[in-house]
């Protein structure tokens, strides 16, 4: 069969770019159906008799329909129906050497029943035939992308196959001693082992709905066809028995369908925290600007919510308590906002986002008199702002 079908498929599948997903239910009943297109192999078989015949048929419309259960966002299993027709045009050997007009030589294959050859007119025609597969398949696929819009998706399958091969023609040549003229009928519907690979393309259009693209490779185990010849010629001679037929069919198909999963979508994501203006307090010891490891989880608990965030300014302002002079005072503060300020800097937040102030003892956290050693006062503050 001409994989290329297949490998079109399968180079689709494995190229398409994640997209904004349309959630669908991650687990549960689905159904499915798809149309398209299919293409069978010759089927290669060899009678009882020891002749060997091409089957060759034409490409047609194959139809399936699927009822499945999703286990995982990732793995489900499925039954699939498949109808494959297809018109038979030859029926054929290696050659044609029986066309001699004298009623002689061996049966290569089938042509036109009603029609004379000779030497000078050996053609031999198209055959009146139908070759059909009936599938049911048990199949388990993987799903690549479950939370993309586009999703690749990959399977094998095992089941059954029923091929009805219903072929009539005219032996293209008989032994001597035969009937000139001999027709040759098949009717007969073989049951066999089959398996498949799957190579597909899912887009989740929709909650819950998918639209794939597939693309199916089948082979059978060997299938035998029996076959009835008749004398369709002029009376006497023998009858050639072309015998029981055996071969394997394989096919390939690519078809584009719809399915649905029951079940309610997943809820959707969370928000992300909306980040508001805040305020963070870092507190020191009496007449230190170190920061202590208290001090420094609050400066770390500051960066990661400003970096969180997005922050545009960010604040830094010092302040003491009433201990001590003025002068003094508004230095202490300046290093103490410069020191929560290259914290935040050496854990990542932006030096440009930043702004430095101090105010020494002029806006004390709790109003003391002077002189006063109130730890609440002894602080940074870091107001953030997005």
């Amino acid at each position: 069969m001409k994989m290329r079908l297949l490998v079109s498929v399968a180079t689709v599948a494995l190229g398409a770019a994640s997209g904004a997903l349309a959630q669908s239910a991650t687990s549960g009943w689905y159904v499915g159906a798809d149309v398209g297109y299919h293409e069978s192999k010759d089927v290669k078989a060899t009678s009882t008799n020891n002749y060997q015949w091409n089957f060759g048929g034409e490409h047609d419309w194959a139809a399936f329909g699927r009822l499945g259960y999703k286990f995982t966002p990732n793995w489900r299993v499925e039954a699939e129906y498949g109808f494959r027709p297809n018109d038979l045009k030859t029926v054929r050997g290696a050659g044609l050497a029986g066309v001699d007009g004298t009623g002689t030589g061996q049966p290569i294959g089938l042509c036109t029943p009603g029609v004379g050859r000779s030497p000078s007119a050996p053609d031999c025609g198209e055959i009146d035939g139908k070759m059909k597969a009936t599938t049911l398949m048990a199949n388990v696929l993987f799903d690549m992308a479950p939370n993309s819009s586009l999703n690749p998706f990959i399977g094998a399958g095992v089941g059954t196959a029923w091929v009805h091969n219903k072929a009539y023609g005219q032996l293209s040549g008989v032994p001597t001693g035969a009937a000139r003229f001999q027709n040759t009928n098949f009717d007969d519907v073989d049951q066999a082992f089959a398996m498949q690979g799957i190579v597909g393309l899912g887009w989740n259009f929709a909650p819950n709905w998918s639209m794939d693209l597939t693309g199916r490779y089948l082979r059978t185990s060997k299938l035998d066809w029996g076959s009835v010849t008749q004398n369709a010629g002029p009376a006497g001679g023998s009858i050639t028995d072309v015998g029981t037929f055996s071969g394997r069919y394989k096919d390939t198909s690519v078809t584009l369908g719809l399915r649905y999963t029951f079940g309610a979508p997943p809820p959707p994501p969370p928000a992300a925290p909306a980040y508001e203006s805040r305020e963070f307090v870092v507190y020191f010891p009496f007449d230190q600007y170190v920061l202590t490891p208290e001090a420094q989880a609050v400066v770390q608990q500051a960066a990661d919510y400003a970096k969180g965030g997005g922050a545009t300014k960010i604040v830094v302002t010092g302040h003491t308590d009433t201990s001590g002079s003025d002068a003094y005072n508004r230095r202490l503060s300046e290093r103490r906002a410069k020191a929560v300020a290259d914290g935040l800097v050496g854990m990542g937040v932006n030096a440009t986002a930043l702004a430095v102030d101090w105010k020494g003892e002029s806006a004390p956290a709790v109003a003391t008199g002077d002189g006063v050693k109130e730890p609440l006062n002894r602080r940074s503050t870091v107001s953030i702002n997005f």
